[in-house]
């Protein structure tokens, strides 16, 4: 096989520039914008409590599994940015790899990704403001108000521009990830001072042994809380026509988010379990009823005091914010490509002159997730809860497409060279083989009451309806588009390619 240094991806033709700012994100900004997107500290206190009780103290290992084809995927990322770096990533890549109504359903799937993370982190923010309040159950129309508050205010800021939004993501980065360290360390220290919970376990290394996790379930439920907290170190590469240096460049970006965010989450949770336990009867357990949902504030309470659950609801009020505006950010780009394609219509192409943000498709995400936790905390038991679950379905279906395109985009080209031939086509392969059996056994877990906040519609559990239904509704969109405005999905706006 050849030189690996000479060969380079084959690029991708027929793009159209955006009207967006070259270089008003920079490659440190952009490697921000994925940590914060997998936002750690939002992250592990809304799921860490649920991935323990799925997984035991097999967590850390079944984090260390569920991140090995999320790596895979990241590889297919890096090559696509580097042959296409385009806004639309999943939706451009898919429809000139695969064909249009896959890559339809691609950017679908990621839009409604963000708009159910948004969800999510408004549930957890609402939480931390409670606490700050000294609320033990805050009412529904609070939660509606704090909500409201947050999405708004972190929707506007996003539209203003990628060149403020990336710095303030990069502060708001800073802040969680010292954040988790310190509690970290606090909680180290404070076992080692024989402090910790009297029911919890003594570390050992079989924590890491896979053969030692009980059953298949504990493996599945704690993957699919895993795919949760993973998710969202792409968001930098949607930003690709706007980050400084080249393309491959910000192709790295993505990676290195995801290995930065495995050492954070694998280092923590350890320090967690070792401290807290997961006996749910133990009141200051991870996965005790009282505390599953908000496992971060109860940590700090346990460690530091009433003091550090102030703390730690301000690190995580952070966190979700920082996180909200690090999904919608790429996911408006979604929408501007796709506009731009005529794939949606043309009003999602508008792009301010003042800011070089897509305004209108970045408004109508913060409303569309206003309105979805609006209903949420109405009829789920749990918004929490019910948004980590059926998020995992839209991020399994829209990671599925990328690693197919990457196989299907490099196929002729990338076995010239070992290393390309395993980043470009086996590994990718092998992550799409992992995450769509996972997504459909996800799907039918799903559609059981008992899952998520244990809520239902109509006998179906509400995680079901959320994940499931809402991507079916993508699918009805797409043939209503296509009856309408046939262009993109005759291949004329965005042709496929290398057939």
């Amino acid at each position: 096989m050849a030189d690996d240094a000479a060969i380079i991806d084959p690029l991708m033709h027929g793009l159209r520039s955006k009207g967006l700012k070259k270089g008003s994100v920079s490659l440190v900004g952009a490697v921000a914008i994925g940590l914060a997107a997998t936002a750690p500290a939002y992250s592990l206190t809304g799921a860490l409590g649920h991935g323990a009780e799925e997984s035991g103290y097999q967590l850390p290992i079944v984090f260390i599994i569920a991140v090995i084809p999320m790596y895979f995927v990241a590889l297919a990322y890096k090559h696509l940015t580097d042959a296409a770096p385009d806004a639309g990533t999943v939706f451009t890549w898919g429809s000139k790899a695969i064909g249009p109504y896959i890559g339809w359903m691609g950017g679908f799937a990621l839009m409604l990704s963000s708009i159910l993370a948004g969800v999510g982190a408004a549930g957890i923010l609402t939480n931390a403001t409670a606490v700050w309040l000294g609320m033990d159950d805050s009412p529904v129309w609070f939660d509606i108000v704090v909500a409201t508050v947050f999405i708004l205010l972190t929707t506007w800021l996003v539209a203003r521009g990628a060149e403020e939004s990336s710095r303030t993501t990069l502060i708001l980065t800073i802040v969680q990830y010292g954040g988790l360290l310190l509690f970290a360390v606090i909680m180290v220290v404070a076992i080692f001072r024989g402090q910790q919970s009297p029911d919890v376990e003594s570390f050992s290394w079989e924590w890491f042994n896979p053969f030692a996790i009980q059953d298949f379930s504990g493996l599945l439920g704690g993957f699919l809380v895993a795919i949760f907290i993973f998710w969202g170190f792409d968001a930098s590469l949607a930003m690709s026509e706007e980050t400084s240096g080249t393309s491959a460049q910000a192709g790295r970006s993505g990676v290195t988010a995801i290995l930065i965010t495995v050492a954070t989450y694998v280092i923590f949770s350890v320090a967690a379990l070792a401290f807290a336990g997961i006996d749910p009867d133990s009141p200051t357990s991870l996965t005790n009823e009282a505390n599953v949902d908000d496992v971060f504030t109860t940590l700090a309470t346990q460690s530091i005091g009433e003091r550090g659950a102030m703390i730690a609801a301000l690190v995580v009020g952070l966190s979700a914010f920082s996180a909200t505006m690090s999904t919608v950010m790429p996911t408006a780009r979604g929408l501007l490509s796709m506009a731009t394609y005529k794939a949606i219509p043309n009003r999602f192409a508008s792009v301010s002159e003042v800011s070089s943000s897509p305004k209108f498709a970045t408004w109508v995400i913060g409303l569309t997730s206003l309105a979805i936790y609006c209903v949420l905390d109405v009829i789920s038991e749990s918004v929490v809860a019910d948004s980590v679950y059926s998020v995992g379905i839209s991020i399994m279906t829209y990671y599925s497409v990328v690693a197919i395109a990457s196989v299907v985009y490099f196929w002729r080209t990338a076995f010239r060279s070992w290393r390309t031939a395993m980043g470009q086509v086996i590994l990718p392969a092998i992550g799409a083989l992992i995450l769509i059996p996972v997504g459909v056994i996800e799907a039918y877990t799903m559609a059981n009451p008992e899952t998520g906040s244990e809520g239902s519609i109509l006998g179906i559990g509400t995680a079901f309806v959320v994940g499931v239904l809402s991507l079916a509704f993508g699918v009805l969109l797409m043939i209503v588009w296509n009856l309408k405005a046939p262009a993109f999905f005759r291949g004329e706006s965005l042709p496929k390619e290398r057939t």
